[in-house]
């Protein structure tokens, strides 16, 4: 018997299921349509009927009609198949006739949702009854009672057994709880991992509980900040703390403001404004800047005020600039040291305001900062104000942008920006910070940007580009065929097996080749003629073609005849690029 998901997917359209949600418009063999995810003005959501899947390229969601039911709608999987059924009058009783409550428990994840939640109720039960909790957060942090169940503050006593012996009550063992890094083992003995702490639940988008965040009530006692540990429904990389709650208002504000620690969020609670968020105890990922981009490309940064602030400031920046997301930079006046000292001061609301708007480009309020950090009369600490400006110019994604960049630093330093420019490339090529073996680390580069370059490469052959995009076919012939006498002799690249072996994909190589795809097919079906398609194959195909071609020559095993007729084709490639 085939699965729910199986008999769901068989049975509807995954463009109804779309269009029933976003106004979607033919594109060649495809559906285009604006992002439902995040705000944008250029339609960049793709919809395959052929392959029955979507793929959103400003936010990154992609997936079949199910996974868009759920993403779309803020809903688990049971609920995204009950919903799709109703809508398609598709009778699934056969699949949900024995169903009950305890199959949450099959999937592991479903069962760290269901502790975390009867961990919750226990803590939000313990802070009424603990008079020293609830003094530390209304006297010494000044938070209402409203605000306070608001954000679903709790605290865990001081004790190692209380919530194991809640838990194992609603069935659950030990060995449960450790999984759901709720308590710890020490030698054959269990305890408590929070205890006499306040309690910040974190939440995935869906709402569900998947982790805490915990703080000092003793100040004596440490760490200050304790996070749950990693789990199967816990990735810190993936989860900001109160996104699930401030996304409509990012959404209808269109920005949003990324803070350093949960009092910073609850402490700007007061504010009209639900627009931010907080990393949950670690750096800011790739990942979290990506599921900012789902709702906003207008973030804004509030760290600490202080040199760790900062730096931290910095490192995050280096993350969104490569991925082409570009902050501005909230500074707080010099005598506050965060957010959360600022709030208890008189008129701290109208000071705020007037910190956002007040507000720059983090690549120019950055410069501001190292300008007052270092000697510019020092030879020495204009070349370190040059070298953390170019850390940041380095990793910019996007090359009008990056020259905008150059030109400022130039204003700035009143040098022309040739100089700049080529200051940045001795940067790069010398004195990269990042590098610690200069030479095998751009090699390392190099390797680590071939496989996208092989993989763009390989999607354009996937599925006959050229049956499909190009009507003159007969003059392309000798270029199909020199990437064919080339890539044979290049084993194992994802170019040969699509050329020669589609069988031997792997399902991630379809996935990322499904993918890759449906971006290929925005851009070819808004361009017109034969020859402009063509060179969007030819810029992709022909860098790859030809350093792999070097490579190969380099067999010493290999006939000159052979080498030869390689040669040849490469000219053939060229002459019809």
């Amino acid at each position: 018997m085939a699965s729910v998901a199986e008999f769901i997917l068989d049975n509807v359209d995954i463009v109804d299921i779309v269009s029933r949600r976003v106004n979607l418009k033919r594109a060649g063999s495809n559906f285009a349509g604006l992002s439902p995810f995040q705000h944008e003005k250029t339609p960049s959501f793709m919809v395959s009927p052929q392959k029955q899947i979507f793929k959103d390229f400003s936010s990154g969601i992609g997936g079949n009609a199910i996974t868009f039911v759920m993403e779309y709608e803020k809903i688990d999987f049971r609920d995204a198949v009950k919903l799709i059924a109703e809508e398609h009058r598709l009778d699934i009783s056969e699949y949900t006739k024995n169903y009950n409550y305890s199959k949450d428990f099959v999937d592991e994840k479903e069962k760290i949702k269901r502790m975390h939640k009867l961990s919750q109720d226990f803590f939000v039960d313990n802070l009424k009854k603990s008079q020293k909790a609830l003094d530390y957060l209304q006297k010494e942090r000044k938070l209402s009672l409203q605000i306070i169940e608001s954000f679903g503050i709790g605290y865990a006593p001081d004790s190692n057994y209380d919530l194991i012996t809640k838990l194992k009550d609603k069935w659950f063992n030990e060995q449960d709880l450790v999984q759901a890094s709720l308590i710890k083992k020490w030698q054959s003995d269990y305890y408590s991992f929070f205890r006499n702490r306040i309690m910040f639940p974190i939440h995935d988008t869906r709402n569900n509980i998947v982790g805490f965040s915990a703080r000092v009530v003793d100040p004596n006692d440490q760490p200050k900040y304790l996070n749950s540990s990693e789990h199967a429904a816990f990735e810190k990389s993936k989860i900001l703390y109160w996104l699930n709650f401030a996304r409509d208002g990012v959404k209808i504000h269109d920005m949003l403001v990324l803070v350093e620690w949960q009092m910073d969020v609850i402490a700007l609670a007061r504010l009209w404004l639900p627009i931010w968020v907080a990393t949950c105890g670690t750096a800011v990922t790739s990942n979290h800047i990506k599921l900012m981009k789902r709702y906003t490309e207008h973030v804004y940064i509030l760290f600490d005020n202080d040199d760790a602030g900062k730096n931290a400031t910095i490192r995050a920046l280096k993350v969104a600039y490569r991925e082409n997301i570009y902050p501005k930079m909230i500074l707080l006046p010099k005598e506050f040291k965060d957010i959360d000292d600022l709030a208890n001061v008189t008129g701290w609301l109208e000071i705020f305001n007037s910190c956002i708007k007040d507000s720059k480009d983090a690549f120019l309020q950055i410069y501001e900062l190292l300008r007052e950090k270092y000697d510019m009369s020092s030879p020495i600490d204009k070349q370190k104000l040059f070298n953390d400006m170019f850390g940041l110019i380095v990793n910019v994604d996007n090359y009008t942008i990056q020259e905008h960049y150059k030109q400022l630093l130039a204003d700035k330093v009143w040098l022309p920006y040739e100089v700049v420019s080529l200051q940045l490339n001795k940067y790069i090529q010398t004195d990269w910070k990042f590098e610690v073996n200069r030479k095998s680390t751009k090699e390392d580069k190099r390797k680590a940007r071939q496989p996208d370059r092989e993989m763009v490469s390989a999607a354009l052959f996937y599925e006959n580009i050229f049956e499909k995009y190009i009507e003159d076919k007969e003059n392309w012939t000798s270029f199909i065929l020199s990437v064919q006498s080339i890539w044979k002799y290049r084993e194992g690249s994802i170019l040969q097996k699509v050329l020669f072996k589609t069988e031997l994909l792997s399902q991630e190589e379809i996935q990322e080749l499904n993918e890759i795809q449906l971006r290929r097919d925005k851009e070819l079906t808004e361009v017109n003629g034969d020859e402009k398609k063509f060179m969007i194959i030819k810029n992709a195909v022909l860098p790859i073609l030809k350093s792999w071609l070097k490579i190969i020559l380099k067999n010493s095993n290999m006939s000159f005849d052979i080498k030869q007729s390689l040669i040849d084709s490469m000219k053939y490639a060229d002459k019809y690029g």
